[in-house]
């Protein structure tokens, strides 16, 4: 069909297809619909968004259904990919077996393929211009994942936080809204700056790998592993932009920038790999981290305790990270459920 094969070539297959009447009227089947597809002029299809569709949809067939107010506090895990698309070997055998061997079933799955997109393209042809729209990607708790976008940009997703993608990403408007944490590994593009707004702050980027997270109070930390990226406050009149370097950390909260120079090190981004690590981290952050990792909800009681910050060793389980921040502090820790309460040594709370 493609014009590629000599003489000889044709000569066989037509023999073999003549004494083959049902593969050969699956090659004409395929023949005309592969015609009128490379005749269709449609927009390109949004490859990436159906497929989180399909796996949506598989998901929500297949996963079986979970008493959400019974389970326990959620466990650390990392979890990728989706249900299984294993194809059931007794069909396949039967289809091999109705269209006359390997070849028919080839044939039958290229006719089925090429029927699906045409589908497609009509769908798309009779409903006009494919339409876009921003796309959000959510992690529950407990739970982190990666995606790379399509400019390259790789982004880790903290556990319980959402990346809202602009609809014109793809155009080079490459800007991302974070409510959470996240890392970003970001390739250089001068003409095209890599954008990110989270709560009171832009952060802006040519190239280079760097983390933003949000506080329980509203306020941002961006700490910058490598190259260089600009922090603004957004709420301010005329806000400037201040610049962070490789090991810089920038803190924006109550339209303030704070710029901490060499202060970033390794230990902070053992979050990507699951553990959780604290310098000199104000109490907020503390809380936001452990709200998204293990779905607690710290409170903290006394005023002088959410000024304090905390500098802690890698841990790995909900109860030895409040148990340790408590001790640190000088506090007692009183859980309610799913809620702890954080307060000075010897006070009670009714």
């Amino acid at each position: 069909m493609a014009g590629e094969s000599d003489p000889a070539e044709v000569e066989t297959l037509e023999a073999w297809l003549a004494s083959h009447p049902v593969d050969a009227a699956l090659v004409l089947t395929v023949k005309a619909h592969g015609d009128i597809a490379e005749s269709v002029v449609a927009p390109p299809i949004d490859v990436e968004t159906a497929w989180r569709s399909v796996q949506s949809r598989i998901a929500s067939l297949s996963a079986p259904a979970v008493d959400q107010s019974a389970r326990p506090l959620p466990e650390l895990t990392v979890s990728r990919g989706g249900a299984g698309r294993g194809r059931p070997q007794h069909a396949r055998h039967d289809t091999m077996a109705k269209s006359g061997g390997r070849w028919g079933w080839v044939a039958f799955a290229a006719a089925a393929a090429i029927v699906g997109m045409l589908s497609i393209r009509e769908w798309q042809s009779s409903r006009g211009p494919l339409e876009t729209a921003e796309r959000v990607l959510a992690t529950a708790v407990g739970v982190r994942d990666s995606v790379t976008l399509s400019d390259g940009t790789l982004v880790v997703l903290a556990p319980g936080s959402r990346l809202t993608i602009a609809a014109s990403f793809d155009s080079g408007d490459r800007s991302v809204i974070l409510d959470g944490a996240a890392f970003f590994d970001v390739p250089h593009d001068e003409a095209h700056p890599f954008t990110v707004r989270a709560a009171g702050a832009e952060i802006r980027d040519l190239g280079t790998s760097f983390t933003v997270k949000t506080d329980a109070t509203g306020g941002v930390s961006v700490s910058v592993t490598n190259g260089v990226v600009t922090v603004r406050e957004t709420s301010s009149p005329a806000p400037s932009a201040v610049e962070l370097r490789a090991g810089d950390r920038g803190t924006v909260s109550a339209g303030i920038v704070a710029v901490s120079r060499g202060a970033v090190t390794e230990d902070e981004m053992a979050w990507r790999h699951g553990q959780l690590t604290y310098r000199d981290t104000p109490l907020t952050e503390v809380q936001a981290d452990l709200k998204r990792w293990y779905g607690i909800n710290l409170l903290v009681a006394d005023s002088a305790l959410s000024r304090l910050t905390v500098t802690m060793p890698v841990q790995q389980d909900s109860a030895s990270v409040v148990s340790t921040i408590a001790a640190l502090l000088g506090a007692d820790a009183e859980q309610r459920g799913d809620t702890v309460i954080l307060r000075s040594a010897g006070r009670t709370i009714p």
